[in-house]
């Protein structure tokens, strides 16, 4: 895992989600397991309730019934908010504004699955995902304020921008969607495009230090495992997979992008 660490990474948010068969609401001492894991790291817990809301189906074309039930949701975060351990009946993630690099992640991730394996019995994995997003933004080079995109990431992302539709239309966004496809069950689901708005903000949960609002380019990677069985739930394995689903990850960021962003941007501190 020898990778450049560039000291200005476009990384906004990275999530690594494990979801998993239900398990009952964790009590007192099987959220206390948790908090001991993960103490160092994520030092403040706290609960949350989410409510779901589901439709009943019915055919007589009267209003259908709607169905509201409630989740406890349990978070353990960092003091300065930038990341964030979330533990639902069904799911197991984290969640940082501030990543650095992945073994980082890893080692947290694997502290938190096996508490959460010691604390409750799980019968097994249904999905596990890598999700990667960059907002890329680079010095404006005329009075526009408009990047010239192709000279930052690769001319694939940039849609038929070379098209003259006349009638004073003019490229304004574009956002596109690639998925790539494995033999073992695994997928990577690119989304990029050029916007204005970002594409992550900040939550009292999850902050996230947000620069000027202006132009960017979004690199949205997804890598995860969702097999057709259900595995076992076993830490190990689980952090195994994670490592497969992040090999592609790199690969695709370095492929999207130019020297001249790594060097003009991403190099810089």
């Amino acid at each position: 895992m020898n990778e450049e660490i560039y000291p200005n990474a476009p990384i906004v948010l990275m999530v690594a989600e494990i979801k998993h068969t239900e398990h009952g609401q964790l009590d007192e001492k099987q959220s206390r397991t948790i908090s001991e894991a993960v103490r160092e790291t994520l030092p403040l817990r706290e609960e949350d309730t989410e409510q779901n809301i589901t439709f009943t189906g019915i055919t007589d074309g009267t209003q259908p019934p709607v169905q509201v039930t409630q989740t406890k949701v349990l978070r353990w975060s960092s003091r300065d908010r930038r990341t964030i351990l979330t533990v639902k009946p069904d799911t197991i993630s984290v969640d940082t504004t501030q990543y650095h690099r992945y073994t980082n992640i890893r080692e947290l991730l694997g502290r938190a699955l096996a508490a959460l394996a010691d604390a409750t019995s799980l019968d097994g994995v249904t999905r596990i995902g890598l999700r990667y997003i960059d907002e890329i933004r680079v010095p404006s080079e005329d009075d526009s304020g408009l990047p010239e995109w192709g000279e930052w990431v690769d001319g694939s992302l940039l849609g038929p921008h070379g098209i003259d539709l006349g009638h004073g239309l003019s490229p304004a966004t574009n956002e596109g969607t690639s998925v790539f496809a494995g033999d073992d069950a695994t997928r990577l689901v690119l989304r990029y495009g050029a916007q204005d708005a970002y594409v992550v903000g900040s939550t009292p949960q999850l902050r996230r230090p947000l620069p000027s609002p202006g132009p960017l380019f979004k690199l949205d990677i997804d890598s995860y495992w969702q097999p057709e069985d259900v595995p076992e739930f076993n830490p190990d394995v689980i952090l195994a997979m994670a490592d497969r689903l992040h090999e592609p990850v790199r690969s695709m960021f370095e492929g999207l992008i130019t020297d001249k962003l790594r060097n003009e941007v991403l190099r810089r501190g």
